[in-house]
């Protein structure tokens, strides 16, 4: 559905989902805050009878001044009690009932923050890992960001309207001996500025929402002009003045549809502003009336007459809070509903969609008898601008692959650019779920087996890896939990993660990872990166090694080697490839390389052609036979020749 249909955001702000959102909300307050929420209540309530207490503290005094000008130390006695009570009300709802009201929703939004903040991060790592392959997914993230703050804004906007209810209320209820009339008219001309703040807020938040992926963009070209590793890249090409006009302009435009936005909110209101004006002097010279005819005290003129702007600010605040309430209840529908997106639970989706109890999962079989079969696979990605993460045969990336690793067999996957290795690879690791087809690890379907212990049973060193920027030893021995280990602590991470140093050592020396730690000055305790302070840079192909490193800190049924050398000189990768060979012997192996030559001390290779697999052999095989496999070779052994 387009997001600018009306139909969309009446669904979202109308008053049973705005309910429905407060509810949940409160359910979350009633958990971790219900003391703050409570308290708020009451500082509400007292901050709303305020304007109404004040009226009548201001008329009995400004009458009691009236009756006893000039009558000396009896006079002053008299009016000394109304001059305490003014000023005691203001200092205790303007001063001190604020800053505690300010106090108890900063907490309140702490509380909220850790519980909603833990179940978002939680629900981040659940989700499938295509889901963080297209745009779309990016603006449910940064929609639904910060949850805690975004409920208790919520809650903040209820509460503040709830106290422009009560200040409407009683001060109605102080204009009613006088005129229940005058009641009723500045009731009246409320409603619709209730209904056009509404209005407005329908309005704003249908053009807040189409704006999402402009902001993104702008924040994209400003990470571009000041991230550390863009600059090289930046200063080399003189982009930064291309950027930079181009950052202005996203601006600009960004700037521009909402000072319109703003323009059109602004003439929307001046009616309902006409009306106020209109309704405050027509008010204002009944009272005068009212004081003429000596139905009115000059205190009561007086403080009635204050009484009429607290009441149509009242009114205000109260169609502001609608306002906000409507706005925050979408930011929270936002959170409900990324929090409710379907996750991998256990070992992932099975294909089509159907469900598996949690006590039919199964463990990962080890040891491996029978190995991997890979059975009709088929997958694709979700289309652009697109989070739904269900798949057409049309758009597959995979189209009915069909194989068997046994185990202790190393099998090379080679193929051209975009053909499907690497999303092959991340299906053999549980990440991605096929759209259709199956993996089965010793005859048991991947989507039957938990999630943690199909984690603990495979391993890989992605072409893509990432720099972990801790100590050497934190960064290399992330999968590795003991007691044991480096001494240093960092801001990043807990201290009570590090590397068990037998694995960490064993890890090091397999990947070449142990000649990095003898260059660097504490060792594997040294940080590795920017991030920590005294941290120490490395190049591409030493950080290659830590990210192959990684691979080895556990015993793996599976190791994925996703171009394992792909950083690292020809001496270096020819150093790395004769350790692999010797530590991928008995191992279940899969070596993905665009450069054939590795693939030679595979035991067999699969050519991935078009999300296909076009041949299956040996080099030695493939290379007679003059298929895709043999043009392939011909063509990179060319330039060695």
């Amino acid at each position: 559905m387009a997001t600018s249909d009306p139909d969309k955001w009446d669904r979202r702000s109308n008053s049973r989902a705005v309910l429905s959102n407060f509810r949940w909300v409160w359910t979350h307050i009633w958990k971790g805050a219900r003391i703050q929420a409570l308290a708020l209540i009451l500082v509400e309530l007292m901050l709303g009878i305020q304007p109404a207490l004040l009226i009548h503290v201001v008329r009995n005094l400004i009458d009691v001044v009236v009756e006893k000008a000039g009558a000396g130390i009896e006079g002053f006695a008299a009016i000394l009690p109304w001059l305490v009570a003014y000023g005691g009300t203001l200092l205790l709802t303007n001063k001190v009932l604020w800053n505690v009201r300010d106090a108890l929703q900063l907490r309140l939004e702490q509380n909220l923050s850790g519980a909603l903040g833990r179940r978002f991060l939680d629900k981040s790592c659940r989700l499938p890992l295509v889901f963080f392959e297209n745009t779309a997914s990016y603006d449910r993230l940064e929609r639904a960001g910060n949850p805690g703050r975004l409920a208790g804004r919520l809650f903040s906007s209820v509460m503040h309207g709830f106290e422009s209810a009560v200040k409407v209320i009683t001060v109605a209820a102080i204009f009613a001996p006088v005129s229940p009339w005058i009641s009723l008219i500045l009731l009246a001309v409320i409603v619709p500025q209730i209904r056009m703040e509404i209005e407005q807020s329908r309005m704003f938040m249908s053009f807040t929402y189409g704006e999402v992926e402009e902001q993104r963009r702008a924040r994209y070209v400003d990470r571009l002009l000041t991230g550390r590793a863009e600059q090289k890249e930046m200063r080399i090409f003189a982009l930064q003045e291309t950027l930079t006009d181009r950052w202005n302009d996203i601006r600009k435009a960004l700037r521009s549809k909402l000072f319109e936005q703003r323009n059109r909110e602004m003439c929307g209101a001046l009616p309902a502003v006409g009306i106020r004006i209109v309704v405050s002097v027509g008010v204002a010279i009944f009272l005068a009336y009212f004081l003429s005819a000596r139905l009115l005290t000059p205190g009561g003129f007086v403080a009635l007459f204050q009484g009429v702007r607290d009441m149509l600010g009242a009114g205000g605040g109260l169609g502001h809070s609608s306002r906000s309430i409507q706005e925050r209840s979408i930011n929270v529908e936002y959170i409900r509903e990324f929090l409710d997106l379907p996750e991998e639970e256990g070992g992932g989706f099975v294909p089509g969609g159907e469900s598996i109890e949690p006590q039919r999962k199964s463990r990962f079989p080890r040891p491996f008898r029978r190995g991997f079969a890979v059975e009709d696979l088929w997958f694709a990605y979700p289309p652009s601008g697109s989070s739904e993460l269900r798949h057409e045969r049309e758009e597959s990336v995979l189209r009915g692959v069909s194989f068997e690793i046994v185990p202790g067999e190393c099998v090379a996957l080679v193929g051209e650019n975009g053909s499907g290795k690497s999303t092959l690879a991340k299906i053999l690791l549980g990440l991605y779920t096929p759209a259709s087809g199956r993996v089965l690890a010793d005859g048991i379907d991947f989507s039957r087996i938990e999630r943690q212990s199909l984690s603990s049973a495979v391993s890989a060193a992605f072409q893509d890896y990432f720099n972990f920027e801790l100590t050497l030893a934190q960064s290399i021995g992330l999968g590795i939990r003991g007691e044991a280990g480096g001494n240093r602590e960092s801001e990043l991470w807990p201290h009570w993660i590090h590397p068990d140093p037998a694995s960490l050592l064993d890890a090091a020396q397999k990947s070449g990872a142990n000649e990095i730690a003898d260059k660097l000055p504490e060792g594997f305790d040294t940080p590795v990166g920017h991030v920590l302070d005294g941290g120490q840079g490395l190049s591409g192909g030493e950080w290659q090694r830590i990210a192959v490193a990684r691979a080895f800190t556990r015993n793996p049924e599976l190791l994925i080697l996703d171009e394992p050398a792909a950083s690292l000189d020809p001496m270096a990768e020819a150093g790395l490839y004769r350790q692999i060979t010797g530590l991928l012997e008995n191992r279940t192996a899969l070596l993905i390389s665009h450069r054939l030559g590795s693939a030679r001390m595979a035991d067999r290779i699969l050519v991935l052609e078009d999300g296909q697999i076009v041949e299956n052999g040996h080099h030695d095989d493939l290379v007679p036979a003059g298929g895709l496999y043999a043009a392939m070779w011909k063509e990179q052994s060319s330039w060695y020749q």
